[in-house]
Formats: structure tokens, C-alpha cells, sequence
């Protein structure tokens, strides 16, 4: 009776140390989230651009210090522009970081 029941207590302690050993990996997956999130954000710069002009789809731009330019169409961003675009409107452009020219990425209205 004894045996049985060392035994029982044996198996008991290994099936917890199991439960507790699979149940931190989901945990671990969870806080692995954000990573990917910031390495994704690494592969884009942002620049902040006032807008100046606005021509049927097309945008002109100026950087906040007036030492840069921006034109973009509309049509040529890879994801759609859902904000509604006004002259005197501050944008976060996000380019890709090794095409600044061409890599247009995504276009957002900062209120």
C-alpha cells in the first residue's frame, strides 16, 4: 500500500512539473508578439510632411523644417490612403528603408 502510494505521488509531482513546463511556452509566444511587430517597423522609416498642394491624385509636400519635399500620387501607394487628405495636413510617410524614393509604403493623416 505504501509502494502505491510513493508511486502515485511520484507520478502526481511529474505530471505538475509537465503542466507547468508546457503552460510557459504559450506565455512565451504571447511576449514573442511584439518583437516581430518592431522588427517590421525597423524594416520602414517615417518622415513628417506637411501637405501644400493637392492636384486631382496627386500630393506635394514640405518636411515640418522646410528642408525636404514630398510628391506621391495616390494611385502609387502600396496600401490604400483611407484618410481624407487636405492642403495643410501633417502626414506620416512611411518609406522602405533602403528605397526612399520609390518605396512608398503608406501614407498617414496625423491629427
Amino acid at each position: 500500500m505504501k509502494g502505491k502510494l510513493i508511486t502515485f505521488l511520484i507520478l502526481l509531482s511529474v505530471l505538475l512539473v509537465l503542466g507547468v513546463y508546457f503552460w510557459k511556452p504559450s506565455e512565451k509566444l504571447e511576449t514573442n508578439q511584439p518583437i516581430k511587430d518592431v522588427e517590421m517597423q525597423d524594416s520602414y522609416k517615417t518622415f513628417t510632411y506637411v501637405i501644400t498642394e493637392i492636384s486631382g491624385n496627386d500630393y506635394y509636400g514640405q518636411s515640418l523644417d522646410g528642408t525636404t519635399k514630398i510628391y506621391f500620387n495616390r494611385k502609387n501607394v502600396k496600401f490604400p490612403i483611407e484618410d481624407n487628405i487636405q492642403v495643410k495636413d501633417k502626414i506620416l510617410a512611411y518609406v522602405e528603408s533602403e528605397n526612399h524614393i520609390g518605396g512608398l509604403v503608406k501614407i498617414e493623416k496625423l491629427e
